[in-house]
């Protein structure tokens, strides 16, 4: 199935949630990253739990430090 991950085509499985694209993505940390599916921001709480579909948008952000 595809899905575009802040706008980059990336190939997951069927059924796949979105902490299975992180793992899948490698993100080592989830502190401080927000990911919303289309213009809604999916709770952190729900990531194990929301499965993909085929094209969905997602898109990932990570906070930083600094300025």
């Amino acid at each position: 199935m595809k899905v575009k991950v802040n706008n980059k085509d990336k190939i997951v499985p069927v059924d796949c949630t979105l902490a299975t694209l992180l793992e899948i993505l490698q993100v080592k940390s989830q502190a401080g990253l927000a990911i919303a599916i289309g213009d809604k921001v999916i709770e952190k709480s729900l990531w194990q739990q929301t499965t993909l579909h085929d094209n969905d948008k997602i898109t990932l952000i990570q906070a930083t430090c600094g300025g």
